[in-house]
């Protein structure tokens, strides 16, 4: 679905990326240094998979995929991120994939849920129960572009939880999103999953979006 042309243009990650939270890392001498946004940030999830950096050709289709109701972007990127990254998504073992939440007037407004429908492609593909409605938003949060790092994780606090119907004993769960910048949403969703048991979350994104 995207010619050679378009396909070389992506900025799919092929660099040393920090295993938490997929951020470019500097390596010298074939050791991967410690990555400075995980130092300063106490993140709840365990690591991150990216498809590619937040840039170029990959940010316009995600931004594209976020109003698409045809969902055609996501079958593209899903089948590109499968191509990329199923050596990586199948040694995870995942119990379960699951998706961050959307606030049911924002899917109104949108006509779809990019990270919920990767989400249960992923899942038909790793063989593994798709639970794209497992958290839910407490309110319709505020939308975290333009805010501060600080502040993209206050908005966040307290917003989510799982829903009662599921049970997560001891569970590796695969949380899907389109992007990750701080880290802040993912966060959150992770927290909450472990207190309902999930001993893993591993968070998958199409795109990791490049640090100052």
């Amino acid at each position: 679905m995207l010619c050679g042309d378009c396909r070389d243009q992506l900025p799919l990650v092929e660099w040393p990326v920090c295993a938490r939270c997929a951020a470019p890392v500097p390596a010298a001498g074939g050791v991967v240094l410690e990555c400075n946004h995980c130092r300063e940030v106490k993140l709840r999830f365990d690591r991150t998979i990216a498809l590619g950096s937040y840039d170029g050709l990959l940010r316009q289709l995600i931004m594209r995929m976020k109003t698409d109701r045809s969902e055609l972007l996501v079958h593209l990127l899903t089948e590109l991120a499968w191509r990329e990254r199923r050596a990586e998504l199948q040694s995870l073992d995942v119990d379960v994939v699951t998706a961050v939440p959307m606030h049911p007037w924002r899917r109104w407004r949108r006509g779809t849920n990019p990270p919920r429908a990767m989400a249960q492609r992923l899942a038909e593909k790793l063989r593994a129960p798709a639970a794209g409605g497992m958290l839910r938003l407490l309110r319709n949060v505020p939308a975290q572009v333009g805010l501060s790092r600080p502040a993209r994780f206050r908005n966040v606090q307290g917003e989510m939880a799982v829903r009662a119907t599921y049970h997560l004993e001891a569970a590796h769960v695969l949380l899907v999103d389109d992007i990750l910048t701080t880290g802040a949403t993912c966060s959150e969703a992770a927290r909450v999953l472990k207190r309902a048991g999930a001993k893993e979350v591993t968070v998958f994104v199409v795109g990791r979006t490049p640090l100052d």
